[in-house]
């Protein structure tokens, strides 16, 4: 994290607290990830906090990459506040429940999906000295074997409290350097879930059901973040921003109306976008659009379910850059049954369609996704879940048949110099400077792509 200058703040955790809040509890968050990051914090300190607070109850959210840190926070929590509950929320739990009887056997209990109502059912019935069992959304033993019950969604997501943010220390949170202009800067998720079923994606497993805020709720929370922290940039972290057209055209005239001084970006898909749309949102600050593009190959797209073509792809980067908007483009490289000239097709095809900013990432094969499936069949995945990251400095959680490690490792490392270190892409970053700020976060980037 230190290396990519991206510190988040864990909103997952911030809607629960809220949640729990509500109900007369007192919580407390140690975002150890984000600390440790721009601070000294450690597990010493974890020790202490633990010690100083003395839960009865802890809530660990991990993902696959993640599992030697829960390790040992489990055994401080074992030396410290024995008696405590431990609760594991979280992607991999989610996708592979079977983590709790083959490495996390320390963990009292998982939470399956959205955490939300299951945390409060939870906690409420420990109160009572209640059994967990059966209870929706929970991951229990029962004779060696994983039981659970899939959670009660949340339909309406207005009725879930703004995230508890005054339990988080706002002022250290900054997204990657590509994704904001202004300073303080901050996420904000104001629509869950995908109804799309991209093999790679562990969304399935956690529900595809489409909810999002009303267009005043999020609008009024970007309110709330600008008078209550200062925030002057905000980046949406839902998966489609723009899947429902009607309620983007509401936030947008919102902010209009109010007069919000607010910078912002989003995430969205190519074919859930439309001129005037776009031009909209540019009026009420958007300055960047997100698009998972994945491949820049039309047979690949096809493996991969993404329900997109490289023309589609073309047509869709040229109409938001025609508005003004800025384009970062996610790729992916690495998957079963792709060879070496289709990676490289992916690399020419992101300096060809021109996006301000490419981020690249590796197949990685999560538990409960299509994808895990089909890259058993043909290849070799990692038995060292500390490499499921998407990223690959130095090893990665999959590799083909048709490629091994030091391949895609190598392919890896080549796309992000061969697209950043071109002349014309240098130049029209240094034309794009206006402030100190703008030098702070090329420079932020430069070095990331240099530590490759």
């Amino acid at each position: 994290m230190k290396h990519l200058g991206a510190v988040l703040p864990p909103l997952g955790l911030a809607y629960i607290a809220a949640m729990l809040e509500k109900e007369g509890h007192e919580i407390k968050i140690v975002d150890g990830p984000a600390w440790a990051t721009v601070s000294e914090y450690g597990y010493e300190e974890l020790e202490k906090d633990l010690l100083d607070f003395n839960p009865e109850l802890i809530g660990i959210s991990a993902s696959s990459s993640q599992l030697d840190h829960v390790k040992n926070c489990l055994n401080i929590i074992n030396k410290t506040v024995p008696n405590a509950k431990t609760i594991l929320g979280g992607t991999m739990v989610s996708s592979y429940p079977e983590i709790l009887i083959e490495d996390l056997k320390e963990i009292n209990y998982g939470v399956y999906g959205e955490a939300d109502l299951t945390f409060s059912d939870i906690v409420n019935k420990i109160e009572k000295n209640e059994s967990l069992e059966n209870t929706e959304g929970v991951i229990w033993r029962e004779n060696g074997n994983i039981k659970f019950l899939k959670p009660k969604m949340i339909t309406d997501l207005d009725q879930v409290p703004m995230p508890a943010r005054h339990l988080l220390k706002m002022e250290i949170y900054r997204p990657s350097p590509a994704n904001f202009r202004r300073v303080p800067a901050t996420t904000l998720i104001s629509s869950r879930g995908c109804p799309y079923q991209c093999i790679f994606c562990s969304r399935p497993t956690e529900g595809t059901a489409f909810r999002a805020h009303s267009a005043k709720r999020v609008v009024d929370e970007i309110e709330y973040l600008i008078n209550n922290y200062g925030i002057k940039d905000i980046q949406f972290f839902d998966d489609t921003f723009t899947l429902i057209p009607k309620r983007v055209e509401d936030i947008c005239k919102d902010i209009i109306e109010r007069n919000l001084d607010i910078g912002w970006n989003c995430m969205t898909r190519l074919d859930k976008i439309n001129p005037d749309l776009l031009s909209l949102m540019k009026k009420a600050g958007c300055y960047e659009i997100g698009v998972g593009i994945e491949s820049g190959n039309d047979r690949v797209l096809t493996f991969i379910k993404k329900s997109l073509t490289t023309d589609m792809v073309r047509k869709g980067v040229k109409m938001i850059k025609k508005v003004g908007i800025d384009v970062r483009g996610f790729f992916m490289i690495g998957f079963p049954t792709e060879t070496r000239n289709e990676i490289l097709d992916t690399i020419e095809f992101a300096k060809d369609i021109d996006v301000d900013v490419a981020q690249f990432m590796v197949a990685t094969p999560f538990p409960g996704t299509e994808l895990w499936k089909i890259a058993q069949e043909n290849g070799t995945v990692s038995n060292d879940w500390n490499s499921f990251t998407f990223y690959a400095p130095d090893k990665i959680p999959f590799s083909s048949e048709l490629l091994n490690e030091k391949e895609l490792v190598s392919l890896y490392k080549k796309a992000y110099k061969s697209f950043y270190l071109r002349p014309k892409f240098i130049l029209r970053q240094a034309a794009k400077i206006r402030s100190y700020m703008d030098v702070q976060r090329n420079w932020q980037a430069a070095k990331g792509v240099i530590g490759f």
